[in-house]
């Protein structure tokens, strides 16, 4: 589910600088600064797999989960141990630490003096390397608080995924909070906002070695910091819903709780997750009272002209408006003659192939079956949209029925530039058992069973290379 607001539209009159400042020490720290944290992992996890010192720390390792109750730990890692997995038992040692505090204390008097001598020599250098890693050195961890990290962790993410998902809803919302706020106040807040979301995370992870990184719970503040700049104004929303797509008008501090639910609901049922859900939500409790705040000691806090200024909108984004209107009104009839005025006014690109779709599978009609090839036929698309397209597919039962054998080959093709190859490989199986032109299918199993060996799944990768290789004894040889 994806609900963002789209009231305000970028404009360089108001430039958001210090939220580009932002993104470019992101994407610097990320680039450069975070670029060998692999490197020195593998580093300090193997060498001190290959040091052989585990087998010497574990009974001091063990006394001390033991005074720490922390049986269930424990007993996962004695599991490994006796599965022979050292690196699980080594990373566990070397992300703790309290246990390296304990263990240097301790090794003196537990070691005879020889091993220590030559402990001491290699550990704490392994130690080092370690902690020099981006998430250990800077990120957040309950177990070892400081007002650096609060600060740091911002700045810090996991993936490219990681960064890219935090800096584009940054600028989806960013620009106009810095607009309303001005440049410094928002700095300020968007800083304050991302600690007070570190330490809410804090709260619920106390004695966590896990590390707290990435910008989202700033993120998070600087979402709600939107919503209660607008207040109670009904300002326009976009909105994602499984299949569903559009935009609705609602008054904007109506959506914060959503949003503060919903990272409620995923911390406690979506146990292990990676995702700082209470961090999130902890970030927009903090936006909205750090604008509260600002509105309470200074009235002039908020830029009230900026709020107000009407920014016009274009006759597609108009008719798309009237058009998600009419589908929240449930008048699906109207959507649909708007929807067709505008495709015949400014061409269909995949937007509005979308919508038509949509609205012709409520009712699976006549029209049904056109717009679901014309949506799977469209060009130049997006890597987004073909993503988009692939879970349509996906989800359309009768999908290889509808669509012409041709076209699902050309569309199978498409979908294997995506990591998830599920459509592509259902595409695949049907024309393969089909014996639709072997040739054409033999480079797509051969295609398949590249993309599965990139994404590391023997399985099927083997699977589609069996394909390939009966399609080729059967006396085809992949040239179209």
């Amino acid at each position: 589910m994806i609900i963002v607001p789209t009231e305000k539209r970028l404009e360089w009159k108001n430039a958001p600088i210090v939220l580009i400042a932002i993104l470019i020490a992101n994407l610097l720290v990320f680039l450069l600064y975070q670029s060998g944290d692999e490197r020195k992992a593998v580093e300090a996890i193997g060498g001190f797999v290959e040091s052989h010192y585990i087998d010497d720390e574990w009974p001091i390792f063990k006394r001390y989960m033991e005074l720490e109750d922390r049986d269930a730990e424990l007993s996962e890692l004695q599991q490994a141990r006796e599965a022979g997995d050292q690196y699980s038992i080594a990373q566990q040692m070397l992300m703790d630490t309290g246990y390296y505090r304990h263990i240097s204390n301790k090794a003196p008097y537990a070691f005879e003096p020889d091993l220590y001598e030559r402990w001491q020599q290699v550990r704490p250098e392994i130690q080092n390397t370690f902690d020099s890693i981006s998430s250990f050195a800077y990120g957040l961890r309950s177990s070892d608080l400081s007002p650096v990290t609060l600060i740091t962790h911002q700045f810090l993410h996991g993936s490219f995924a990681h960064i890219f998902g935090n800096m584009l809803f940054l600028l989806l919302f960013g620009f106009a909070v810095e607009a309303a706020l001005g440049h410094l106040r928002f700095l300020i807040f968007y800083l304050i906002g991302g600690a007070l979301a570190g330490l809410t995370q804090v709260v619920f992870t106390l004695g966590s070695d896990a590390p707290l990184i990435g910008a989202s719970g700033a993120i998070s503040g600087v979402m709600a910091m939107y919503l209660a700049i607008f207040r109670l104004r009904r300002i326009e929303f976009f909105y994602w819903v499984l299949f569903f797509v559009g935009y609705f008008r609602a008054p904007a501090l109506l959506i914060l709780p959503l949003y503060i639910g919903k990272e409620i609901y995923q911390y406690y049922s979506m146990d292990g997750s990676n995702v700082a859900y209470m961090a999130h939500a902890g970030g927009f409790v903090a936006g909205a009272v750090l604008i509260g705040l600002a509105m309470l000691f200074n009235k002039n806090a908020v830029n009230e002209a900026y709020i107000e200024q009407d920014q016009d909108l274009t006759h597609r984004n108009k008719t798309l408006a009237e058009i998600y209107r009419a589908i929240e009104l449930l008048r699906f009839d109207d959507a649909h003659k708007q929807l067709a005025s505008l495709i015949e006014r400014e061409g269909v690109d995949y937007l509005l192939a979308r919508i038509r779709y949509n609205l012709d599978k409520i009712k699976r009609g006549e029209p049904f079956i056109p717009s679901f090839c014309a949506l799977m036929t469209q060009k130049g698309l997006t890597q987004p949209e073909i993503g988009d397209l692939n879970h349509v597919w996906q989800q359309e039962e009768q999908a290889s029925e509808l669509l012409p054998a041709a076209d699902q080959l050309e569309l199978a093709f498409r979908f294997t530039t995506l990591d998830d190859l599920k459509g592509a490989a259902s595409i695949a199986e049907h024309l393969y058992q089909s014996g639709y032109k072997p040739n054409e299918v033999l480079l797509l199993c051969q295609r398949l069973a590249t993309r599965y060996g990139e994404l590391r799944d023997k399985g099927n990768a083997q699977k589609y290379q069996q394909y390939a290789s009966q399609l080729t004894k059967d006396g085809h040889n992949g040239v179209m």
